[in-house]
């Protein structure tokens, strides 16, 4: 390798879309302490400057604009190191692709209408001026031949050796992300022969949470440097000279952070100061304890329409101690819904988001009342099994003794697991009946049966933060693989 650039710096950030001014403060701030630390190439996530998932804000004329002008106050800032990262191009889309999508749309001419479609690319900054990378072409800076790869999308180039792989991850996060993804790069470094650089970003949108752990790994396989997870962080190591980092996180630590950090994304990137959790509620002492830890405990309220609080006392959140309905012939569904209205009045009164306790089990059999457990902003276990609440809750009681009183191990997990099958990995019924002797028939049937007449509910729940799984499905259909 015949180039200088041995140390590299990574920035992770928590990029807010559309938030140009913010998210270019936090570059250049993370481009200089790179710098500060002898950095030689910087590489940012993809979505660092544009901010993650800003949807159908990017397919505007203006928001390509606004992206174009950062790129070149960014580029404006920088020194002698040169930066990598992404932002959002509008291309003019395929015709045929979009006409039999969405059917023919003609101007007055009669011609087709030019449609544009949004798309992140990669580019390399230097000082005063941007490059707009090409797909599965290597570029050379300063003597080095990197590849930059944007998600899974650019394949290898053909023919053509590379020093450096830049990976640029678009994938959120969920419960075996982190491993998966470092056992995938270190099959791309040792197989090609190189380095490899993955920069992730930090931060929610719509329900996925984004959890940086950027990391450099040796054309050995050895990793070099690894960033925190779900926090803004910048970092430099030398890829020849670099003393292997830490290990990976427990599963379960990691779990409760990306809860914690979608909580606290989600309330106040929505303009909220506080949460207010149901106590009530079999998860509100659980809920109070992950939202304590994300926001503080004096950012959070609980509400109570009983009169013992263990939680709050041992957590140090406030209680708000709410009145039953008067009418005591009022039918159950009635006096859950009455509640919820209090509930709600009671949080729009403080500023706070209302925070729906419901769990993965529940949602999918239908265990709730529509209107009342399901009113809310958020709902952060809606993702999560009853094994997993369990595992969550050890944890807590760890640093809250006594918070849960004496844990014992769930009931039927038998019916989380076929939910897991059914609805996470899309396994026909009769193939878990004939192929699987630890389920019983009338068991996965009863189970199917929830599923289906629980599907229009489960239409009209709040955000569900995707820890678990990547492949989850809440609206699954009620025909089809569900009916075999």
């Amino acid at each position: 390798m015949a180039s200088n650039i041995r140390r590299i710096g990574i920035i992770q950030n928590a990029p807010l879309p559309g938030d140009f001014s913010n998210n270019l403060r936090a570059l250049v701030q993370g481009y200089r302490d790179c710098i500060d630390h002898g950095a030689e190439l910087v590489v940012a996530p993809a979505d660092a400057l544009c901010g993650l998932d800003p949807q159908d804000l990017a397919e505007r004329p203006s928001f390509e604009e606004q992206t174009q002008r950062a790129l070149d106050a960014l580029s404006a800032e920088l020194g002698h190191a040169p930066l990598i990262l992404g932002g959002y191009r509008r291309f003019i889309a395929d015709d045929e692709l979009w006409d039999g999508m969405l059917g023919e749309d003609s101007d007055d001419d009669g011609e087709a209408e030019e449609r544009r479609r949004a798309a992140l690319v990669p580019y390399l900054l230097e000082q005063d001026t941007v490059t707009e990378l090409e797909d599965s072409v290597v570029t050379e800076i300063d003597g080095l031949r990197v590849f930059v790869r944007l998600g899974e999308r650019e394949l290898l180039p053909e023919g053509e050796d590379f020093d450096l792989m830049v990976h640029l991850a678009l994938q959120p996060w969920h419960a075996t992300a982190a491993a998966d993804l470092f056992d995938t790069m270190r099959w791309e470094a040792t197989t090609n022969g190189t380095p490899v650089v993955l920069c992730a970003p930090v931060g929610t949108a719509g329900g996925d949470i984004y959890g940086g752990g950027s990391f450099i790994v040796s054309q050995e396989g050895k990793p070099l440097l690894r960033l925190p997870f779900f926090e803004p962080a910048a970092k430099v190591a030398d890829w020849e000279k670099g003393r292997p980092c830490a290990a990976l996180p427990e599963p379960r630590d990691l779990l409760r952070r990306a809860l914690e950090r979608g909580i606290a994304d989600s309330v106040r990137n929505h303009g909220f100061t506080g949460a207010c959790v149901p106590l009530d509620h079999p998860n509100g002492t659980l809920l109070a304890a992950l939202c304590a830890a994300a926001l503080g405990a004096s950012h959070v309220c609980g509400l109570s329409f009983a009169n013992d609080e263990p939680a709050a006392k041992e957590l140090g959140i406030t209680v708000r101690k709410l009145d039953e309905p008067a009418d005591d012939k009022m039918p159950d569904a009635t006096r859950a819904r009455l509640r919820a209205a209090i509930a709600t009045a009671t949080a729009e009164e403080l500023g706070y988001m209302l925070i729906c306790p419901l769990a993965r089990q529940d949602i999918m059999m239908g265990n709730f009342t529509l209107y009342a457990e399901t009113c809310g902003g958020l709902a952060p276990l809606g993702n999560l099994y009853e094994m997993d609440l369990h595992m969550l809750k050890a944890l807590l009681q760890e640093e809250h003794a006594g918070l849960f009183g004496a844990l014992t191990e769930p009931h039927h997990p038998e019916t989380d697991r076929i939910i897991h099958e059914r609805a996470d990995r899309n396994i026909p019924a009769s193939e878990l009946i004939h192929n699987t002797p630890l389920f019983e028939e009338n068991e996965v049937r009863r189970v199917q049966r929830r599923i289906i007449a629980s599907a229009l509910k489960r239409t009209q729940l709040p955000t569900i933060l995707h820890v678990d799984s990547p492949a989850e499905q809440i609206h699954v259909p009620t025909t089809h693989r569900l009916n075999d």
